[in-house]
């Protein structure tokens, strides 16, 4: 399995991490609204570096298994973001995305997340992409909604994380579907 890279949307360049992107990752990663709605975060110094060197290391991995993406803004360069496809088993994989409040409301994350699903699809092979969201978190619900996903199920209190435990929208999108429907 393996993913072209940098992938490029119309507004977007989607490419790994590296180590200069430590303050960028930070600066989103340590703000508790763009957290809120994640099991984990607000992010302390050491867990943003944390993270990060866990995210360069796994790109050196074999099979990759996990596609941890920065996401930056054609115009300025400026990372705003990251966004993920983890794989869950030999044809599936879970996507993710976060993003820098400062662009919010400028369809970014559906930008990203059509872009994964995509290249999931084309680049990976995949059979089914994943994903799950807050059923407090209208906003990721209507992003997966427009990648095409759809929704499958509610998951209660699947997940203990922040002192309490967390009741999320199971979303879904076969490789037949998302072809059928592109």
């Amino acid at each position: 399995m393996h993913l072209e890279l940098p992938l490029r949307t119309a507004r977007l360049v989607l490419r790994d991490l590296d180590p200069d992107d430590f303050d960028a990752i930070h600066d989103y990663a340590s703000d508790p609204e763009v957290t809120r709605y994640m099991f984990y975060g607000p992010r302390t110094l050491a867990d943003t570096r944390a993270y990060l060197d866990r995210m360069i290391a796994s790109q050196r991995e074999v099979p990759r298994m996990v596609w941890e993406l920065g996401v930056l803004q054609v115009s300025d360069g400026r990372l705003v973001g990251a966004c993920d496809l983890t794989m869950e088993g030999p044809k599936e994989a879970d996507l993710g995305f976060i993003l820098s409040r400062d662009v919010w409301g400028l369809g970014y994350a559906t930008e990203v997340a059509r872009a994964m699903v995509r290249e999931g699809f084309q680049q990976l092979g995949l059979s089914r992409i994943v994903a799950t969201c807050d059923v407090l978190n209208g906003a990721s619900a209507r992003v997966l909604e427009k990648a095409g996903l759809r929704r499958e199920a509610t998951l209660e209190q699947h997940q203990y994380a922040k002192g309490t435990w967390w009741t999320s929208f199971l979303y879904a999108v076969r490789r037949e579907q998302w072809f059928e429907e592109a």
